[in-house]
């Protein structure tokens, strides 16, 4: 084992399993589409969901953001307190924002986690990790983790005028 594998192990563990997909002779055929989820009406206590483009020089996305109750924290690890992206996110969806510096959450609880990374490490721990991902710096993938980076799970470049409410 390398130097940077046994690294990576210690600073971050295993990356999550694979997820299992069925094969298309198991699933069974319905009938009827599924109807979609019903949303409430405004005021209720319902997420909301934004999207989140990349900025200039930016890289990846369009990211769909929309907290739940098991992940409803927009994760802000940018220093100084929450952020403005990470507050207008919060702010649109409904989700809890989190200073990621003054405490931890687990990575399950996490609907988005915003970073200010230019470098390597937070930018492909939080996608390792099933993570969308949020960087405010017009990053694109490298490093080590970047096997882990894809347009769907992580947008960089990001400012509040990227990010539009989808849901009224």
């Amino acid at each position: 084992m390398s130097f940077w594998e046994k690294a990576k192990k210690v600073l971050i563990g295993d990356p999550p399993p694979p997820k299992e997909k069925k094969s298309p002779a198991a699933e069974e055929p319905t009938a009827q589409p599924t109807p979609a989820p019903e949303r409430k009406s405004a005021g209720s206590s319902d997420y909301k969901r934004v999207q989140i483009n990349r900025g200039g020089r930016g890289w990846g996305g369009p990211l769909i953001i929309e907290p739940t109750p098991e992940r409803p924290l927009i994760y802000c690890v940018t220093g100084g307190g929450i952020h403005p992206v990470a507050q207008r996110i919060a702010d649109l969806t409904g989700g809890k924002p989190f200073d990621g510096f003054k405490s931890k959450a687990d990575f399950d609880q996490i609907a988005v986690a915003v970073i200010d990374c230019g470098g390597t490490a937070r930018v492909g721990v939080y996608p390792m990790k099933g993570v969308l991902t949020v960087d405010i710096h017009s990053t694109s993938p490298s490093g080590p983790l970047m096997k882990y980076i894809n347009e769907t799970n992580f947008v960089s470049g990001v400012t509040e005028d990227t990010i539009i409410a989808l849901d009224d």
